[in-house]
């Protein structure tokens, strides 16, 4: 009878080479994992904090704004200076653009930069009072 068992080793009792081929695809696989999930989901947590920023337009004045979303940046540990906020504002609408760079660490020797970019255009809508 065929068990799940005796799928990973040989007729030996040993361990197969198709096996150990599948253990270091899985342990590649969750390593990149660990390296890239947590700046990308900063990035999507950030982004929607900055979307919400671009939202309140209408109550801020955009030093404010600025001021807000690097006190986000300093929270989440984010290497985002002042300089790489470009806050534009137009009669009806906002536009909050932010650039940065992320350095992922291989093993102490390899390192990949990851170029990450805000890009968010909002309405500016006037509070009604009633």
């Amino acid at each position: 009878m065929f068990t799940m068992e005796n799928r990973w080793v040989n007729k030996d009792g040993k361990i197969g080479i198709g096996a150990l081929v599948w253990l270091f695809i899985i342990a590649v696989l969750v390593y990149l994992g660990i390296k890239f999930v947590p700046p990308y989901f900063t990035y999507y947590m950030f982004k929607g904090e900055v979307d919400g920023e671009a939202k309140t337009a209408h109550v801020y004045s955009d030093q404010d704004i600025i001021k807000h979303i690097m006190d986000r940046a300093m929270e989440s540990e984010l290497p985002i200076e002042e300089k790489d906020i470009v806050l534009e504002r137009r009669e009806s609408e906002i536009e909050v653009s932010i650039t940065y760079d992320i350095v992922v660490n291989f093993f102490d020797r390899y390192f990949k930069t990851l170029h990450l970019e805000i890009h968010t255009t909002q309405p500016i809508t006037a509070k009604h009072y009633t």
